[in-house]
């Protein structure tokens, strides 16, 4: 593992039994409704509490990272929830069971996390709603050109680094770090198939149980969140994720089989 790196998903292990405070934003953001992203799933464990994002593709498809189902796929992962812009721990008709996941051949966590992208199989089809719809992909190989950087990122993930776990969906709006910068200050464990996102000073941006979530650019989902330096968003090193445009034949060919 890559020294002081800590995968988002660990903590938000741990964290499980924490209290709850929905009066806190998560790492400086706000509260967000669902209908405004109705592609955003809460994957649950056994207990049934939230650990990572993800996002839907279609009926039977959830896009998340790799590092969210690796070391924790059934038994231990058994759902997700959908449509609701809080989520729980009951069993109702926003919860899917999982059928299968397929993990990239090529991830490797001890790499920089690089291509930590897997997919989800439902075991039924997704009932679309105005709360429960697919996400928009980017073009294959997309790069944002530098002029129009501004991105959004959602999720259930902590508050801070030992920070609470929010039951209500936030969403913090930031910047994409171009590749080359984040390099530099991650110290060469960038690779093409990441995109970096911050605020110059720090403050803003993933941690812990955001891992698998969508980062978006004008409505499209250009990321997944992987890792990041803790404590989360501490300057000068931009929350890591996996950039989804490289990876699009993965998506389009496991989920035509």
């Amino acid at each position: 593992m890559i020294p002081q790196l800590i995968c988002t998903l660990v903590l938000a292990q741990i964290a499980f039994a924490a209290p709850l405070d929905k009066e806190q934003k998560i790492v400086n953001g706000t509260d967000a409704s669902i209908a405004d992203f109705p592609f955003m799933v809460s994957l649950r464990g056994s207990t049934g509490r939230h650990s990572c994002g993800g996002s839907i593709l279609n009926e039977l498809w959830i896009l998340t990272a790799a590092h969210c189902v690796n070391y924790y796929t059934t038994p231990y992962l058994q759902s997700i929830q959908v449509g609701r812009s809080e989520v729980s721990t009951d069993i109702d008709d926003s919860v899917y069971l999982i059928d299968d996941v397929i993990i990239h051949p090529y991830y490797d966590a001890s790499n920089s996390y690089v291509n930590d992208v897997a997919l989800i199989k439902l075991r039924k089809p997704l009932e679309f709603s105005d709360t429960v719809k697919p996400v928009t992909l980017p073009t294959k190989y997309d790069e944002l050109d530098g002029t129009d950087l501004d991105v959004t990122l959602i999720g259930w993930g902590r508050l801070e680094s030992d920070g609470d776990l929010p039951t209500t969906l936030q969403k913090v709006d930031y910047s994409v770090v171009l590749n080359d910068e984040c390099n530099q200050r991650h110290s060469n464990h960038i690779y093409p198939s990441h995109i970096c996102g911050a605020t110059p000073g720090g403050g803003k941006g993933q941690c812990s149980g955001d891992s698998g979530g969508p980062l978006l650019h004008n409505g499209v989902q250009v990321g997944i969140v992987s890792w990041s330096i803790k404590p989360c968003t501490i300057a000068p090193y931009p929350g890591v994720l996996t950039k989804v445009s490289y990876f699009i034949n993965f998506i389009e060919e496991n989920m035509s089989k």
